[in-house]
């Protein structure tokens, strides 16, 4: 199961703070059980993404969000009380791949806003993802359970910028912020 924190941040005062604060958090985030993996991104194709920042977790089930671990460093949006005025987010589980390796600094992700039907773009292979729950308090975290239907894709970085941004309508392309942290790194 993956989880995905979609973000946009307001206040370019303290961007960098809050990314710093952020990236330690992701730390943090792994030490919990069933919370295998953590990584951000920020998107590549400018005004045409939705959401500017996603998080992007590996979890064993939605018990992670009643663990003790979770809700004692904040989990949830609690650790990030300072930053509130200038976050707005949208989170969600989703099925379809049992998580997620590693994306380097030359690959990309790429993720779908709300389509059932993998998009066909050269030999970029997407997997549709389905929403593993909807609209619901989890725990510390509050789903929004939306998009229901989405993809997903890794692919190089060369290989995507050859593609043709019309076919790229409805595609967010996200660079890696951060390495991959997992609780063998914690």
């Amino acid at each position: 199961m993956i989880y995905t924190v979609e973000l946009n941040f307001s206040d370019p005062s303290c961007l960098e703070e809050w990314s710093a604060w952020y990236n330690t958090y992701l730390r943090q985030l792994v030490t919990v059980p069933g919370l295998h993996s953590a990584q951000r991104f920020r998107a590549v194709n400018g005004n045409a993404a939705p959401w500017e920042f996603l998080a992007l977790y590996n979890l064993a089930s939605l018990d992670v969000y009643e663990h003790a671990t979770y809700r004692s460093i904040g989990g949830g949006g609690n650790a990030s009380k300072a930053y509130h005025h200038a976050i707005s987010r949208r989170r969600n589980v989703y099925n379809g791949i049992n998580g997620f390796p590693e994306v380097s600094a030359d690959a990309r992700l790429l993720l779908t806003g709300g389509v059932t039907a993998p998009p066909v773009l050269g030999d970029v292979l997407f997997v549709p993802l389905s929403a593993g729950a909807g609209a619901q308090q989890a725990g510390a975290t509050r789903l929004d359970g939306q998009p229901q239907e989405r993809c997903i894709a890794l692919a190089h970085a060369a290989t995507v910028a050859g593609l043709d941004p019309a076919a790229l309508d409805g595609v967010t392309i996200y660079a890696p912020m951060t390495e991959r942290y997992s609780i063998s790194m914690a």
